[in-house]
């Protein structure tokens, strides 16, 4: 594999932590490699050429994001062990409907620069599962482009960590409970420069 699509045993990460690390999730590596291999013109491989059933264990957990807008990120498709496990089916609806008021402008900024970039995102967060409990989940997401010029879009594969449950604070919305831990972006042959304020490490509800 050449300089400009390394694998994922030799990523190069934007973070708070340091600039070489692993995924968390088998999942998320597995995913990474199987994106990197993906037929392509240049960094971004075209929507066609993924096609999910080649890889059956991560098809529940892919979610597809249509970038419209700053204000407008359609969720396009949201695999069936996700809306199982958070009780909802969002496809057709605007993801950042479900950020909080404050945190709209950023959480849209970070999307955005993984396909103007491009680069990919990693981001590690607490969500609410149907049943009341906190989970802990990888998400990493990485550009696709659409054929004829449309919208492009990010591929997200999101999978629950191995970490314990616990029960967020009285008041809280499910629909919007997002609580971030780490945010990072990912080298896929574009560098990382001028996305340093997007990084985060810490608490705070995205």
């Amino acid at each position: 594999m050449d300089d400009c699509h390394p694998s994922s045993d030799k990523l190069v990460f934007l973070s708070r932590g340091g600039s070489l690390f692993e995924f968390n999730s088998s999942k998320s590596k597995e995913f990474y490699d199987y994106w990197q291999n993906l037929p392509r013109n240049g960094l971004i491989p075209c929507r066609s050429s993924f096609m999910p059933e080649q890889v059956p264990s991560l098809l529940p957990n892919f979610i597809i994001y249509e970038m419209i807008s700053k204000d407008y990120i359609k969720v396009r498709l949201l695999g069936s062990a996700l809306s199982d496990k958070f009780g909802d089916d969002r496809a057709g609806e605007n993801y950042l409907d479900f950020i909080e008021g404050p945190r709209k402008e950023i959480a849209s900024e970070a999307l955005w620069a993984v396909v103007n970039k491009p680069c990919g995102i990693r981001v590690v967060l607490k969500q609410v599962l149907k049943n009341g409990l906190t989970v802990c989940l990888e998400s990493v997401g990485l550009p696709l482009l659409s054929e004829d010029g449309g919208n492009p879009l990010i591929l997200f594969q999101k999978n629950e960590l191995d970490c314990e449950k616990g029960v967020p604070e009285e008041g809280y919305d499910p629909l919007r409970y997002y609580q971030l831990v780490q945010r990072d972006f990912i080298d896929i042959g574009a560098g990382l420069s001028g996305l340093e304020d997007l990084v985060f490490q810490g608490d705070a509800s995205v």
